[in-house]
C-alpha cells in the first residue's frame, strides 16, 4: 500500500470521527466532565504519539535540526493561536456531576475572567449560553486541524511505502481528538440558537481541514525541487512541536480549574500515553 493510499484511508477515518463527533450533540447533551476526561485521554495520547513516535524518528531523519524544527513548530501553534484564534473546548453544560460547577476555562480565553474580585474558589450557577462564541472557536479549532492534517501526512512519510508506527501513532492520537474538537464547535453552536441544518453544514466543513492539513504538506514538499530525507525529519519535528503545543494547550488549564476531578482526569490522560508507550515498545 503506497503512502498517498495509506493517508487517504487516515484522512477518510478522521473525517468520518470528525462527522460523529459534531453530530453528538444535536442528539446528546454532553457534559463538560466527560469532555475534559475525554479530552484528557486525547492528549495524553498525542503527547505520546509525540514523544515516543514523531521525534525519534524526526532525531533519525534530521540529525542536528530536528530540535529547532520542534520548536519551531510548537511556537508557531502557539503565537498563531495568541494572535488570531485560542484553540479552546468548552460545552454549554447546566448539569455538571460537580453541582452545577461550570469551568472557568472559557472566560479566562476570552478574557472575561480577570476582574479583581475573581475568586477561583467559588461556584457559578449554570448559564444558558456558553461564554465562548461558536465563530471563535471555530477559527481556533481549525488552525490547530491543519496543523493536525500536516502532521498525518509528515507522519505517513516518513514510514515510507509500507504503514508504520509513526504514521499508525498520529492517525490514532488525530482520530481520538478531532471528535472533541467538532463536538465543542456544534455544541457551542446549539447554546447560541443556530439551527441544525447549520450545525451539520459547520460540521461538514470542519470535518474536511483535516484532508486540506494534509494537502498542504505535499504543497511545501512541491515547492523544494529535491526533498531530502532531512525534509521529512523537519516536518515531522515541526508536527511533533504542535502536538506538543496542542496537547499542552488541552492539559495545563486543567491544573487550575479542574481539580475536583484531578484524579479521574490524571488517568485518563496516563492511559493516553501509556497506549503510544505500549505501542512503541511493541515495534521496538
Amino acid at each position: 500500500m503506497t503512502a498517498p493510499v495509506l493517508l487517504a484511508l487516515y484522512c477518510l477515518a478522521i473525517l468520518l470521527a470528525s462527522i460523529a463527533g459534531g453530530w453528538l450533540p444535536l442528539v446528546l447533551r454532553p457534559t463538560h466532565i466527560r469532555l475534559q476526561t475525554y479530552l484528557s485521554f486525547a492528549s495524553g495520547a498525542m503527547l505520546g504519539a509525540a514523544l515516543y513516535h514523531m521525534l525519534p524518528e524526526a532525531s533519525e531523519t534530521a540529525p542536528g535540526l530536528w530540535s529547532h524544527w520542534t520548536l519551531v513548530g510548537l511556537l508557531t501553534l502557539f503565537f498563531l493561536e495568541r494572535f488570531f484564534a485560542f484553540h479552546h473546548h468548552e460545552v454549554a453544560d447546566a448539569a455538571e456531576s460537580a453541582g452545577g460547577e461550570l469551568s472557568h476555562h472559557a472566560e479566562h480565553g476570552a478574557h472575561a475572567g480577570h476582574e479583581p474580585d475573581h475568586d477561583h474558589g467559588h461556584h457559578h450557577e449554570p448559564r444558558p449560553q456558553s461564554p465562548l462564541a461558536w465563530s471563535t472557536a471555530l477559527v481556533g479549532l481549525s488552525v490547530h486541524t491543519l496543523t493536525g492534517g500536516f502532521a498525518l501526512a509528515s507522519a505517513v512519510e516518513a514510514d515510507g511505502n509500507q504503514p508504520g508506527a509513526v504514521g499508525l501513532s498520529v492517525f490514532l492520537a488525530t482520530f481520538l481528538h478531532k471528535p472533541a474538537d467538532s463536538l465543542t464547535i456544534t455544541s457551542l453552536m446549539i447554546s447560541e440558537g443556530a439551527q441544525r441544518r447549520w450545525a451539520n453544514l459547520v460540521n461538514l466543513l470542519f470535518a474536511l481541514i483535516i484532508p486540506i492539513g494534509a494537502a498542504l504538506f505535499y504543497v511545501a514538499k512541491g515547492l523544494i525541487a529535491q526533498p531530502s530525507p532531512a525534509f521529512s525529519g523537519g516536518a515531522l519535528a515541526f508536527s511533533a512541536g504542535t502536538f506538543l503545543s496542542i496537547a499542552l494547550g488541552d492539559l495545563m488549564p486543567e491544573l487550575q480549574f479542574h481539580r475536583h476531578d484531578r484524579v479521574r482526569l490524571s488517568l485518563a490522560l496516563v492511559a493516553g500515553v501509556a497506549v503510544m508507550y505500549l505501542s512503541a515498545m511493541i515495534e521496538g
